[in-house]
């Protein structure tokens, strides 16, 4: 496993962010997430904050096309969860953004755990 420092305080980010997204599903007033749409931006926030810290700078999606299709299509199922959930404040777009952020941290933890962060070596000539 190559997990660093970066994959934890994201870890730790996304707990943080599904339990502020559970005291919006049942009912536990926390404050400053009174209702479903605040939940969504709270979630959303902190989701879009665990991503940043959990991406590595150093390899693109675009060498990968499998890796680049399956982030895309998590986005765009957040992208419409925030969006229908802040327009029609429904409980089940909280709940999907809930599954969709759980996911995309599943993915990038367990591609970190497998392939790692170090920057690709440069070949050299001998």
């Amino acid at each position: 496993m190559r997990l660093n420092w970066k994959d934890a305080w994201s870890t730790v980010l996304v707990v943080v962010g599904l339990a502020m997204a559970l005291s919006v599903t049942q009912g536990w007033s926390w404050p400053l997430l009174g209702g479903v749409r605040e939940g969504i931006v709270a979630l959303g926030i902190v989701g879009v904050g665990a991503c940043l810290l959990g991406s590595p700078r150093e390899r693109s999606y675009f060498t990968d096309p499998f890796g680049l299709a399956m982030v895309l299509v998590v986005m765009v199922a957040a992208a419409i969860a925030i969006v229908g959930g802040l327009i029609v404040g429904s409980v089940e777009y909280l709940v999907a953004l809930m599954f969709v952020t759980a996911v995309l941290w599943a993915i990038a933890t367990l591609r970190h755990a497998v392939e790692g962060h170090s920057l690709p070596r440069i070949g050299t000539v001998a």
